[in-house]
């Protein structure tokens, strides 16, 4: 299958380390041994729509009274320790291999979806803050799980024009407010069912806002899929 293939490649590119939690030898060239793989917070039972957790498979009160424009967002993780230690290592200490583990993981998760993506692409970063970040860690996962999963990926689709303060501690009404017309889509997605990639979702007010201008653009269906959900 592609999706063995490629993953032992790419995980044959990875020089053989230590846990990154515990130090302990992996014995592979995974960043991460078995125990503590096995020991991340997995989502579990979660809202088809939001990845919210829920008690019973489905969509959550909130997504069925109000349908968000992303129809289906599927997350790996919560975004608690140690996951969200990793998390933050791969998007500002560059910290690759993460996103290596990540891209095979949510492989996984693509593949086994009934209804596969047209083209995947990443939350976009606005140019000011690719340029001091360096990279966008949305654009590492998303062109790792095309390489895997042979579907499309694009960072070229979606354009973030509006340069937005930083998210991080606001209110999801603020969180709107702030994304209000950030996005622009800049290439043909009519009729597609486009994934969008992502690190963390923590309102979904970025993915809404993504996928509303896709809808606007003429996509057919639009999905999200992230390593971890934050519960707020």
């Amino acid at each position: 299958m592609v999706y063995n293939s490629l993953f032992k490649n790419i995980l044959n590119s990875l020089l053989p380390v230590s846990c990154g939690l515990c130090n302990a030898a992996t014995d592979s060239h995974l960043p991460l041994c078995q125990s503590c793989l096995s020991e991340l917070p997995h989502l579990g039972t979660a809202c088809n729509t939001c990845a919210l957790p829920v008690a019973t498979a489905g969509s959550c009160g909130k997504c069925q009274q109000h349908r968000p424009a992303c129809e289906q967002t599927e997350a790996l993780f919560l975004y608690q320790e140690p996951l969200s230690q990793l998390v933050q290592q791969f998007k500002f200490s560059r910290k690759l291999e993460y996103g290596c583990l990540f891209s095979c993981l949510m492989a996984k998760k693509l593949l086994s979806l009934p209804e596969k993506p047209d083209v995947i692409i990443p939350v976009p970063l606005h140019s000011s803050r690719l340029r001091s970040r360096g990279f966008n860690q949305s654009w590492e996962i998303a062109r790792q799980l095309s390489r895997i999963t042979g579907i499309k990926a694009s960072h070229k689709s979606c354009q973030r024009v509006k340069k937005t303060p930083l998210q991080t501690g606001l209110k999801a009404s603020e969180r709107r407010r702030n994304l209000k017309q950030a996005f622009a889509i800049t290439e043909n997605v009519k009729d597609l069912h486009v994934c969008i990639v992502d690190d963390v979702m923590t309102t979904g007010s970025t993915l809404e806002a993504i996928a509303v201008a896709l809808k606007a653009a003429g996509a057919a269906r639009v999905s999200g899929l992230v390593v971890a959900r934050a519960v707020l």
